[in-house]
């Protein structure tokens, strides 16, 4: 006779008896079968593997060129609605690189999962169970749901990987719909071994409560009617959850048709940013011990690309590590321009970012030094031209400490030392599109006030900034300053560019 789904902990006592079990020393009894599993040692590649309900998925992978089997992070990467597992990659996959990370997209298509809850609410022998009702007989063995396919995945990227069979846990980080199934997963599996998760722009929530006769907490926006209990619950709670939330993610149910519009739905707020706090609000109300904390990005709106920086930063950060918070235009006045890219080199020596392919956006970059005795939190500050501010917002916990350089490219996966300073890419806008001829470069506020300004050229026809350069930026080189940050702006010779170094390889700061 097949078990049914039992509540995790329950499961978890069953399977291991009564003493506690470390997510090291556990083993799921269900890896996948993996074919192509030789691309998990490639930079980039796919694999497919066969569900618990037979169907074969693919997953799309990219492994950082630094990756340590034994130790480097492992972060599944949930898509959304849309089922764009490649998209959600590569908005992860810079970040995933600067981390010595190996990043996991599996896909959920369309094809096999029709509607969107087959994906995010995979509890259910006929569809998601729901109702304040609790019947066994409409629930899943707990192995076979959608969520549980991360730990069948994750067991045999173990067996796969030579040096990776000791690995205790791993990342989750969730957008969209794929924040749906990160929270649930943990709702539902709270002794999954998911070390940190981070769950984006979730367009609803079942809410950590049950309350017989209420609508709005039975399944699925609510526990009434199913098998988690209060154990469960902060079992779940215990382990460490981020729910981040775009401040500009504010679409509506009648101005998105991806938002679910029903009276439950609507009754956790009228968009998806107030619906996260909603959701946040409910942990709080509990009243309850937790490692679930709320995270919010200024200016993003619904796009995985715009959230992935600070999704990182929250991923890969060292435990115990706090977000700062952003400094004041008076506190980031020491921050200079130090190096700037605005027409890479032709073919090969134009590859700025190194990632193998030289092109004309993602290969630009600026450099900043923070040339202060204080360190700068930039989270949230913009840096952009004459046409927007904010092509790149820095994503959260971007702090320059004294004396410290910081990169951003235009696009691409940086690949490289870059002297071991911070890299980024512009990651709101797609690039920095600074134009050769003539352009403002800016640096912002989260409120948009200009703190250091940098113009060339025929400024874009906007007005210039008081550093300016009258000839154009065509040089087929950067620009740096001689000697380095302190001095005036020259064309950058030998390699033309040196991005996170001096232009003479060397350390920018000593």
């Amino acid at each position: 006779m097949t078990r049914r789904f039992l509540p995790p902990i329950l499961l978890l006592a069953a399977a291991h008896g009564c003493g506690a079990t470390t997510d090291c020393e556990r083993r799921d009894p269900y890896p996948a079968i993996l074919t192509g599993a030789e691309t998990l040692t490639q930079r980039t590649g796919s694999l497919s593997f066969v569900a618990r309900d037979n169907n074969t998925l693919t997953a799309t992978t990219y492994r950082a060129t630094g990756f340590d089997e034994a130790t480097g992070p492992i972060v599944f990467v949930l898509h959304g609605a849309r089922r764009d597992a490649q998209a959600y990659l590569a908005a992860i996959a810079p970040y995933a690189e600067r981390a010595g990370a190996l990043a996991i997209a599996p896909e959920f298509p369309e094809r096999l999962y029709p509607n969107s809850e087959d994906y995010t609410l995979g509890l259910g022998v006929n569809g998601p169970p729901s109702g304040g009702t609790y019947d066994a007989g409409e629930w899943r063995p707990e192995s076979d749901t959608t969520f549980m396919e991360l730990e069948h995945l994750f067991e045999a990227i173990k067996g796969a990987l030579p040096g990776a069979g000791s690995r205790c846990d791993y990342l989750v980080f969730g957008h969209s719909a794929g924040a749906q199934f990160t929270h649930r997963l943990l709702l539902f599996h709270p002794t999954a071994r998911v070390r940190r998760a981070v769950a984006a722009n979730a367009g609803w929530y079942t809410l950590p409560v049950s309350s017989a006769g209420d609508p709005n907490t039975e399944m699925p926006y609510g526990l009434t009617g199913s098998p988690v209990g209060s154990k469960d619950v902060t079992q779940a709670l215990s382990r460490e959850l981020i729910v981040l939330l775009g401040q500009a993610d504010t679409a509506t149910a009648d101005e998105d048709p991806d938002l679910r519009g029903t009276d439950e739905a609507q009754a956790q707020g009228t968009n998806r940013l107030e619906r996260g706090r909603h959701f946040m609000a409910t942990v709080e109300g509990l009243g309850e011990p937790h490692r679930w904390t709320q995270s919010e990005v200024p200016g993003a709106a619904h796009n995985v690309t715009q959230m992935a920086g600070s999704a990182a930063w929250w991923l890969f950060r060292p435990d115990g590590a706090t977000p700062c918070q952003p400094s004041t235009a008076a506190e980031g006045a020491g921050i200079v321009f130090n190096e700037v890219l605005a027409d890479p080199p032709n073919d090969a020596p134009g590859d700025a970012n190194g990632d193998g392919a030289r092109d004309n956006l993602q290969d630009e970059l600026v450099e900043l030094v923070n040339t202060g005795d204080s360190a700068v939190c930039l989270a949230g500050w913009g840096l952009g031209d004459a046409e927007d501010s904010f092509r790149h917002r820095f994503p959260v916990g971007t702090s320059l400490g004294p004396g410290e350089a910081l990169v951003v490219f235009g696009g691409g996966v940086p690949t490289g030392p870059f002297g071991g300073v911070t890299v980024q890419i512009a990651d709101f806008d797609g690039s920095l599109n600074l134009q050769n001829a003539g352009d403002v470069l800016r640096l912002s506020t989260p409120d948009g006030e200009t703190v250091l300004a940098l113009s060339w050229g025929d400024c874009a026809e906007s007005a210039c900034a008081s550093d300016h350069l009258s000839d154009d930026l065509e040089r087929d080189a950067a620009i740096t300053r001689s000697p380095e940050i302190t001095g005036a702006w020259v064309t950058h010779g030998g390699a033309g560019y040196s991005p996170g170094t001096a232009a003479d390889g060397g350390a920018l700061v000593e």
